[in-house]
């Protein structure tokens, strides 16, 4: 142990005498002294924050009906307006700048312009009056302040937006009275800043995740390189190797000790600088994340994937320029691949991939990862795009920051033979704007014709065993009938004239929910049963069953609340219903009484996907991210884990009509089984033969990615701890999701699992130091 020890102390003797790590400790010790000024300071919110105005379009239509009103909260901030803040109302208002909105690309000023104009009136010092504010409910806070009459200019600015949010409920929701600012000393930096705090903690962390990974995982490892690479070499120099091995010490053991002892360099810093954070942060800012020290043992690991390689490198060559080489060529090589792969397999499986299957007749119609449509045509054995997405529709990336609403789910209306699906469009406030009602028909070659505007946004349609056309929105339950050849021509007719800026139509809309319908929220979910039209909605950790009435309109007939915030999917089928929650809770229900009668608890970080229920009622389908299948008997009550063995994947499941399961492969191909045949083979399969770029992506990248080790999906593990320690960042609800939702990075942390790759890294790193030592035992220095 003393001989260990010496040399470990030989090591950084070494080290020291380059100053190298003294320059790195003083300058993270600048860095710490420099970032010890900076803290948080919390205030009353004075104005209205640009996540708290959550419907825009509903405010705007208030402030301007209060024009013609009297004694009303609308009709006194319409006075307060002068003629320029009034225009500008009027101009938001304009349904041909909402036109031309949706045919615009580019970041929206919209409601950041009403965010600005609200603001400005509550600086107004006639905002209070207390004639036009009579009739409004106040909350405790809002009625303490209204009654006091010896305010500062803060707590005045402060009861005027609860005052705003009290006269507008439905539109202005305040999440956080508290106000934040960024200060440095005694002085204010930047405040009070547009996010409430839950929003700014969830952004700064991310931030401040991103600054330490680069300092420590780019930065760090490389400079500790650079500090250690010349201790491997130098250990076997003439003279050098001598003088160690003149200690009882056997050459492993010296190669273990001088490794180890490179990686303390690399554990000091790490230590100083993430500690110094993680104190300055608990306390000038009351961040206490001790999920944050996760960066100390993750980014020494990390190090020493690394100086694995070049510790080989120095055991064999003897030389540090030739083992920094190796380990820029070996970290060139892992970023080509992990490229290569990520960018093949955003293409080939979650773009190009089929996501949604359709039976339309006769007729097999899938839809992909980018959402486009395609047709199976029997004649060139391929699949050929239809139903085109025209210009101001959602597509690609856009379809992140509009919600789990925006996916393309068509739907085959047998009864008119036509496919029926949602263009969602984007607001020009932000978010999701009205739905756009698209049909496409076998006799004009499955092409996209618009039908009408839904007058808000729905996320789904659904069809009733006579072809009814229901449209579940967040606060109503829209049928549509359909319009009259004649105004559908005219309407043709405008927006050929127009380029597309006139023509669509909101006639042809039923409101047919109940009186007693509750608000469901965002995002719900929404199912018809094939077989009774019953309705079942879910929203806000509510299910609720709605049975038609012989008006024609839905009667809430019962609810259930599971005491949960966490999203999900429905299914139903005949009595029986499946709810899927993105907390990885399944349950079978029974649609009658809505009671639990079996429940599944998915895998850790495993999310439902798809919930189908076949045509004749008899089963129940639940597809996860994950591939498994889940299959529920509504007869037997028996439940299944059903899995087809010819397949890489399951990417999307439906049913045929002959209640046969359809499953497709994750790429360019579906396949169709009989549920209850023991052997499990297809019954039909449509595939389109595979390009060479798949080969190669099966031959070369995913081999080599599985061998490699993965230094990068070290990145995530800190963020996936610091999720998890946040119950409303893990499951995406709740304004704390705020600016990260929907983004690809909470998608790839959400899906990120820790054990293979800290046991892939770790194998890598053994079988290099295994190496190393028998290599030093079977050569002389």
């Amino acid at each position: 142990m003393r001989s260990c020890l010496a040399i470990l102390k030989d090591s950084f003797r070494e080290a020291m005498a380059s100053r190298v790590l003294l320059i790195t400790l003083a300058g993270i010790i600048a860095v710490l002294l420099f970032l010890s000024p900076f803290g948080l300071l919390a205030s009353v919110s004075t104005k209205l924050r640009h996540s708290e105005l959550v419907r825009p379009e509903r405010l705007l239509t208030r402030l301007a009906e209060g024009a013609s009103e009297q004694n009303t909260p609308g009709a006194h901030l319409w006075s307060l307006l002068n003629d320029s803040q009034q225009k500008q109302i009027d101009a938001l208002l304009d349904p041909q700048q909402d036109q031309r909105w949706r045919r615009r690309r580019g970041p929206n000023p919209q409601k950041h312009r009403l965010v600005n104009l609200l603001n400005e009136i509550l600086e107004h010092p006639g905002f209070h009056n207390s004639d036009s504010w009579a009739s409004l409910v106040f909350s405790e806070e809002t009625g303490l302040l209204v009654r006091q009459t010896d305010l500062t200019d803060a707590e005045q600015k402060h009861r005027n937006l609860l005052l705003l949010a009290a006269a507008f409920p439905s539109a202005i929701k305040i999440v956080d009275s508290t106000a934040i600012s960024l200060t440095y000393g005694t002085a204010v930096v930047q405040g009070p800043i547009p996010l409430t705090p839950a929003q700014f903690r969830l952004v700064f962390e991310r931030a401040l995740i991103t600054v330490v990974g680069v300092f420590l995982g780019f930065v760090g490892v490389f400079g500790s390189l650079l500090i250690t690479a010349g201790l491997i070499p130098r250990t076997f120099e003439s003279g050098e190797i001598a003088l160690l091995l003149s200690k009882p010490v056997n050459r492993s053991l010296l190669f273990l000790v001088r490794f180890f002892g490179g990686c303390v360099f690399t554990l000091l810093y790490s230590t100083l600088l993430v500690a110094g954070i993680w104190v300055l942060l608990g306390l000038r800012m009351g961040f206490w994340r001790h999920e944050l020290l996760w960066c100390i043992p993750i980014y020494v690991f990390l190090f020493m994937i690394y100086y694995a390689v070049s510790a080989a490198a120095g055991t064999i060559w003897r030389n540090s320029v030739v083992s920094l080489s190796l380990v820029v060529l070996f970290w060139l090589v892992l970023t080509v691949v992990g490229v290569a792969r990520d960018i093949l397999k955003e293409r080939l499986l979650d773009q190009r991939g089929i996501r949604n299957i359709l039976c339309a007749g006769s007729d097999l119609i899938t839809v992909d990862g980018e959402q486009k449509a395609w047709l199976w045509e029997k004649e060139t054995s391929a699949w050929r795009e239809i139903f085109r997405d025209p210009p101001g529709g959602i597509s690609g990336l856009a379809q992140l920051f509009v919600g789990p609403g925006a996916r393309l789910s068509p739907v085959y209306d047998v009864t008119r033979d036509r496919i029926l699906a949602l263009q969602q469009t984007r607001s020009r406030f932000g978010g999701a704007g009205a739905s756009e009602l698209v049909s496409a028909t076998r006799v004009n070659g499955w092409e996209r014709a618009t039908l009408a505007q839904v007058p808000e946004f729905a996320p789904t349609i659904l069809l009733t065993s006579k072809g009814r056309i229901i449209l579940p929105t967040q606060r109503a339950i829209y049928e549509f009938a359909g319009v009259s050849d004649e105004s559908q021509q005219h309407a043709d007719f405008l927006g050929r004239i127009s380029g597309g800026l006139f023509g669509r139509t909101k006639k042809g809309f039923t409101e047919i929910q109940p009186a007693d319908l509750p608000d469901l929220g965002e995002p719900f979910a929404a199912a018809v049963d094939p077989l009774s039209d019953d309705l079942l909605l879910y929203g806000r950790g509510q299910l609720h069953h709605l049975t038609l009435s012989e008006s024609g309109h839905y009667s809430l007939i019962r609810s259930r609340d599971f005491e949960t915030e966490s999203h999900g999917i429905i299914a139903t089928a005949g009595g029986f219903a499946v709810l899927a929650l993105h907390d990885g809770r399944v349950r079978f229900l029974k649609k009658g009484s809505l009671e639990t009668v079996q429940e599944v608890r998915l895998e850790d970080g495993v999310r439902p996907q798809q919930c189908a229920a076949s045509g004749d009622g008899a089963t129940l389908a639940m597809l996860t991210d994950a591939d498994t299948l889940l299959l529920f008997d509504v007869n037997s009550l028996l439940l299944q884990t059903w899995s087809p063995p010819d397949t890489r994947t399951c990417s999307a499941v439906a049913w045929s009509p002959e209640n046969n399961l359809m499953i497709a492969n994750g790429r360019l191909a579906v396949q169709e089984y009989q549920k209850d045949r023991s052997d499990r083979t297809p019954v039909r399969k449509w595939s389109e033969s595979e390009t060479w770029i798949y080969r190669f992506y099966d031959c070369i990248i995913a081999p080599a990615w599985t061998v490699l080790p993965k230094p990068s999906r070290l990145d995530d593990f800190v963020p996936y701890a610091m999720t998890r320690g946040n119950a409303a960042t893990e499951n995406g609800d709740g304004d704390t999701g705020g600016p990260f939702r929907h983004s690809r990075q909470r998608q790839r942390v959400a899906s990120f699992d820790p054990v293979p790759v800290l046991r892939d890294n770790i194998i890598f790193i053994m079988l290099l130091l295994i190496f190393s030592c028998a290599y030093i035992s079977r050569h002389d220095f």
